[in-house]
């Protein structure tokens, strides 16, 4: 009798520590299957494309097609840790063959305070930078994520218009 009360008590912990097990696994898939992998292209978007978002910071990205550099930059934007996508959405404005969204680069760069130097133009915040390198990584992950975490947060395109 000892013995049978023994192995219902040995069967009892093995279903509930198998039950513990399916539960756990469950978990770990669900979390996993929601994770949002973004493949951000060079498309081209018009200001009719811009939203906002209070939960995310809007990124400008000028650019010219067929312009190695800013193939380079959506590269490297493609790359971040999966993180970085609940910071930012990234608006890909053509500008060597769409005069519209020339004028608005060189608008929302004297917006300010600047001169366009060159393609790839980036807009962070209230950060445009240039051109496009390995070396300039660090600073772009720090800008966006600097910015995601303001309070104020600031948009240059939501103040030009």
């Amino acid at each position: 009798m000892e013995q049978q009360g023994k192995r219902n008590n040995n069967n009892l912990i093995m279903i509930i520590s198998l039950f513990i097990i399916i539960i756990v696994v469950a978990i770990i898939i669900a979390v996993g299957g929601t994770a949002k992998s973004v493949t951000r292209t060079l498309k081209e978007q018009t200001e009719a494309n811009i939203k906002f978002d209070n939960n995310k910071i809007n990124v400008y990205l000028f650019y010219g097609d067929g312009c190695p550099h800013c193939e380079e930059l959506i590269r490297f934007l493609n790359s971040l840790p999966d993180k970085y996508n609940s910071y930012y959405d990234l608006y890909t404005l053509e500008v060597w063959y769409n005069e519209k969204n020339s004028q608005l680069m060189k608008e929302l760069v004297g917006q300010l305070g600047k001169e366009v130097k060159g393609l790839p133009c980036l807009i962070i915040g209230d950060q445009v930078l240039f051109g496009y390198s390995e070396s300039m990584n660090e600073k772009i992950k720090k800008a966006i994520k600097e910015e995601y975490l303001q309070v104020d947060r600031y948009d240059v395109y939501k103040n030009y218009k």
